[in-house]
């Protein structure tokens, strides 16, 4: 009778954690030391790494040149071997010893390259192997074309170059080749690699960019309080990318569409741009507009930063006409001046930001939803180049909940549930951006699709609530835009102090009312007329024989 065995997954972690703890403890009773014994120790590690770089390289050279080693080694013996024998009065090891290091020398160089610059010695041995398995890999992904003669081409290497976080493969077509063929290998590439990802990016014709990823997350990123240099509509900081540099998002002349799961972090994308232009919006060159369909979780709590605000459908109605109005207005204004808005602090930059879209679209009255859909079109086809833009977050993209999903030219998708999610929001980019591949673990984390199509993985700064608080009451925006109706029966300038903390005279100047707002249309129909009867359809004779 045989006993069950248990998997060792329980002893491989006890060992992970007693290596682990080793070295912390060695490293702390070393060079971890903040007293000149801790000095000492570092100055000898110090040394001690560059000795056995300059020893690897030299070594690892001498095994793959083996015949200069081995003839050196044989010349400098047998110099020694004579000059013994002969018995030749003076040095006999200075002339051996120089003629070893005249063959050894390229390794020697190199040794010294490794000691002196260790990192980048690595970069170049991992980029020289990357370079040597291309061939294979490229015949093995079919970049390749077979000659008559038997000989095999394949698509150009320039050369490997490292980035935080990606290495870099610079890969030119053969002539007969298209750079789509590129992308669609780009995954297979990717896999041969061992990459956790991959990104293309288009240099000149027939040369591309294939970022190969080294890092499978990105970790994650707190908001900070912004400043008025970073709120740039055009770059504005939003997080992280997977290199490691701080990924931008465009937010002037660009609609966005946010669409993720329960729990993927589109709170995150919605205060990364608000936040993030907070300075602007109290400057008064970006004004907010917010539709909050959860009954004001979400924006309530930075309520100050909103010209306006609708917590219902109702009220989302007519945020969108007022938004129409501005549209309008921004017509007569711009005709032959100018063919796309410049934010100032008399004209600003609306941003109208909308929290559940589906909720709106999909899941209203029929005259609501019909009525949302005509301004939503409206606003999305005429509002880009007019200065106003939509942020949209949903979390079904499906085409009865988000029918203008062609109107947004920027799309970011953080973690969706399959696949068929992914490629309705991304389109052909889905391929590069497996959205529903995103842990579960990684909330914020998303591909950011830009109007070139090129997907770029992202992870969105998180806000808490204390610094969204914070960041409502430094930056609150200005008494000029429309403050939101109060809720409470206290008039909208005591609204505007209880949330920035200040008070404002004539606040309600300007602020759109409902009896501005045109009225909806009825359709009176005519009774229909009663139907006439029908006539009785004259009997047909029976055929006789004979005219059969």
């Amino acid at each position: 009778m045989s006993t069950p065995t248990t998997p060792n997954t329980g002893l491989r972690a006890r060992l992970d954690a007693r290596v682990t703890s080793a070295r912390t403890a060695v490293r702390a009773s070393t060079v971890g030391r903040s007293d000149w014994m801790g000095k000492t120790w570092r100055v000898a590690a110090w040394i001690a790494y560059r000795d056995w770089m300059f020893t690897r390289a030299l070594t690892v050279w001498a095994a793959r040149h083996w015949m200069p080693t081995v003839f050196g080694v044989v010349v400098s013996v047998g110099w020694w071997g004579i000059l013994t024998l002969a018995e030749t009065p003076g040095d006999r090891i200075t002339g051996p010893l120089l003629a070893l290091l005249v063959f050894l020398s390229p390794g020697i160089v190199l040794g010294l390259f490794a000691m002196i610059a260790p990192a980048r010695y690595r970069r170049r041995v991992h980029a020289h192997r990357m370079a040597a398995y291309w061939p294979e890999v490229a015949r093995s992904c079919s970049l390749y074309r077979a000659e008559p003669d038997g000989t095999v081409t394949v698509s150009k290497l320039r050369h490997v170059s490292h980035q935080p976080g990606a290495v870099v493969l610079r890969v030119e077509t053969f002539p007969g080749q298209t750079p789509d063929t590129l992308h669609r290998a780009a995954p297979a590439i990717a896999s041969a690699y061992r990459a956790h990802g991959f990104e293309v990016t288009p240099v000149k014709p027939g040369v591309l960019d294939l970022a190969l990823f080294t890092t499978y997350r990105i970790a994650p990123v707190m908001a900070r309080m912004p400043v008025l240099e970073g709120a740039n509509p055009d770059a504005l900081p939003v997080g992280l990318s997977r290199t490691g540099h701080v990924a931008e998002m465009v937010v002037r002349g660009r609609h966005t569409l946010v669409a993720g799961a329960t729990g993927a972090g589109k709170g995150s994308v919605l205060w990364s741009v608000i936040g993030g232009l907070a300075p602007a919006i109290h400057d008064g060159t970006v004004c907010a507009w917010g539709l909050d369909l959860k009954g004001g979780v979400e924006l309530e709590m930075g309520r100050a930063l909103f010209g306006r605000v609708a917590y219902t459908t109702e009220d989302s109605i007519e945020v969108l006409r007022a938004l129409m109005r501005v549209i309008d207005r921004r017509k007569e204004s711009m005709r032959g001046v100018s063919r796309l808005h410049v934010p100032t602090s008399a004209e600003p930059l609306h941003v109208l930001m909308i929290d559940e879209l589906a909720d709106l679209m999909a899941y209203s009255e029929f005259e609501t939803r019909r009525e949302a859909d005509r301004l939503m079109s409206k606003i999305l086809t005429q509002g880009r180049a007019l200065g106003v833009v939509v942020v949209s977050c949903v979390q079904n993209p499906r085409q009865e909940a988000v029918g203008q999903r062609n109107l947004y030219p920027q799309k970011i998708a953080l973690r969706l549930d399959s696949d068929v999610e992914s490629d309705m929001v991304l389109g052909p980019a889905a391929l590069q951006a497996p959205a529903h591949e995103i842990s579960r673990s990684d909330p914020g984390t998303g591909y950011l699709v830009r109007e070139d199509g090129a997907p770029v993985m992202v992870r969105f700064a998180y806000w808490p609530d204390e610094l969204i608080r914070e960041v409502a009451q430094r930056y609150a925006a200005p008494a000029s835009h429309a403050a939101p109706e109060p809720r409470d029966g206290a008039d909208a300038a005591n609204a505007w102090a209880a949330a920035a903390r200040r008070t404002t005279p004539n606040d309600n100047a300007g602020k759109p009312t409902n009896e501005d707002a045109p009225a909806p249309r009825t359709r009176t129909r005519k009774p229909r007329a009663p139907r006439k009867p029908r006539t009785t359809r004259p009997a047909v004779p029976a055929a006789t024989p004979e005219e059969v």
